[in-house]
């Protein structure tokens, strides 16, 4: 079957963040990290993964930023003090290792799911993300590994604290009685419809946002269909125009972001493009997905999106496993 080794490791996340709730990860990122400005780097899915570990960070008062790889050549000035977080799949990616010749961080810490990497061997602390083997090209688990430590991990450094093992726990058998259950047939469903668009787009607000451009990169890679994110709000400047018949709209919505989320969608309507929503409900649009609590909800948008780029990549007879062009990790 098409996208088999994508399916099988989406399935599989309920079991890795059981692992990373029995694990001390969370708390050794956490002390790693204390008393310091925190840079997130990384390239493609890390880089927005730590671009929610960043706002996570931030809403705790820790000055903390994203930036892509590739960019440290341009930006690297303002960094030479910070916590530099390499986050890598595979530890092995040369832009991410060129950036950090680049960057010469005071402190490295490394989130990776490979722990004999050079990434690995470089950094003063290493953070297994416990994801293990992963082969199919578009990441899944490696992705909502790292973002189950960091989400957690801010957590422990003041605010709410909703995030724990427990919590982490209960969103692992949330998601995992999703995927066995009948509402994987809502998202293949609607994948079908989907599939059949020019473009898609992907609205949200707060942590959605660095989701939703997350989820528009696994529809890339996953089914060549067009897809791109963006923070709710700011749809309306501009790109709300590229909306019609052939478009495909769907919002990432929790309770903090209802209603900025629902009015794109709203607007979506009138230019007769299909909607759908990620998470809470949002008026009368279709809910894809699995239910579960606050404290980890990214986790369960996370996998919903890769379901649904997986379903839309067998819908357009993509080979979802390997897309063209691209490699586990880029050299």
């Amino acid at each position: 079957m098409l996208g088999a080794h994508f399916e099988a490791e989406i399935r599989e996340q309920p079991d890795v963040w059981r692992r990373i709730a029995a694990s001390d990860g969370a708390r050794r990122f956490a002390a790693s990290i204390a008393g310091r400005d925190v840079l997130f780097l990384g390239s493609g899915s890390s880089l927005f993964v730590g671009m929610l570990g960043a706002l996570a960070f931030r809403r705790r008062a820790i000055r903390a930023a994203a930036l892509a790889a590739t960019e440290a050549r341009f930006d690297n000035a303002a960094y030479r003090d910070a916590c530099v977080v390499a986050l890598s799949q595979s530890g092995r990616s040369t832009d991410l290792l060129d950036a950090l010749d680049r960057l010469a961080p005071s402190r490295l810490v490394a989130l990776t799911n490979d722990a004999s990497s050079p990434l690995a061997q470089r950094a003063e602390i290493l953070i297994d993300c416990l994801a293990g083997p992963e082969i199919a090209v578009p990441a899944s688990k490696s992705v909502t590994s790292m973002a189950a430590i960091l989400l957690w991990a801010a957590a422990l450094t003041g605010g709410k604290k909703n995030r724990t093992a427990e919590t982490l726990t209960e969103t692992a058998e949330d998601v995992r009685g999703w995927l066995d259950g009948d509402g994987v047939a809502d998202v293949v469903a609607a994948a079908q419809r989907i599939a059949r668009r020019r473009n898609v787009a992907l609205v949200a607000a707060g942590y959605g946002v660095p989701v939703a451009y997350e989820i528009a990169l696994k529809i890339k890679e996953a089914s060549y269909v067009h897809a791109e994110g963006f923070p709710a709000g700011e749809f309306r400047h501009g790109s709300s125009a590229m909306l019609d018949a052939s478009s495909a709209i769907i919002g990432i919505v929790d309770e903090a972001s209802r209603d900025i989320v629902h009015r794109p969608l709203a607007e979506a309507a009138e230019a007769e493009a299909a909607r759908y929503v990620i998470g809470a409900r949002s008026g009368d649009v279709a809910v894809l997905g699995p239910a579960t609590g606050e404290a980890f909800n990214t986790l369960a948008w996370l996998v919903a999106g890769q379901y649904l780029a997986l379903s839309i990549g067998r819908a357009n007879y993509v080979e979802s496993d390997a897309p063209r062009g691209l490699s586990k990790w880029m050299g």
